[in-house]
């Protein structure tokens, strides 16, 4: 699979192995195969799409894995796999709602800082 899909072979088994989550790109790929990100952040669920719901959006959710995957602090400290898969569903059902494309953005956007105000507490030197 890492070959299929560009990646280095240590790369992959940290997917399979240690639970890492991959980049929203290398998500969509597995979209593509009918691979169901569902099931793939959460174990839950059916492995593939079919009969799932229809009409799912790769590119906004690759934009939501991004930025939850890209979700620290200073110090490291980020979600664990489960929680960011959590979150990457909330967040995806939240905005898939939303037609125009800039209001998703900015949507996209204020979700991903009010998670990591959420997660992390206030960022020291932010407006209030």
């Amino acid at each position: 699979m890492s070959a299929r899909f560009s990646l280095g072979v240590n790369t992959w088994q940290g997917y399979e192995r240690l639970g890492k989550l991959p980049k929203g790109e290398t998500l969509a790929q597995l979209l593509e195969l009918d691979i169901s990100v569902d099931w793939l952040l959460t174990g839950h669920g059916n492995m593939h799409l079919t009969g799932n719901r229809r009409g799912l959006d790769a590119a906004l959710l690759g934009h939501i894995i991004d930025g939850v995957l890209a979700l620290h602090v200073p110090d490291g400290l980020r979600p664990m796999p489960s929680e960011q898969g959590q979150l990457i569903s909330r967040i995806y059902d939240r905005l898939v709602a939303i037609p125009d494309e800039r209001e998703r953005r900015g949507a996209l956007r204020y979700a991903l800082e009010q998670t990591r105000e959420d997660l992390f507490g206030p960022v020291p030197g932010a407006a209030p």
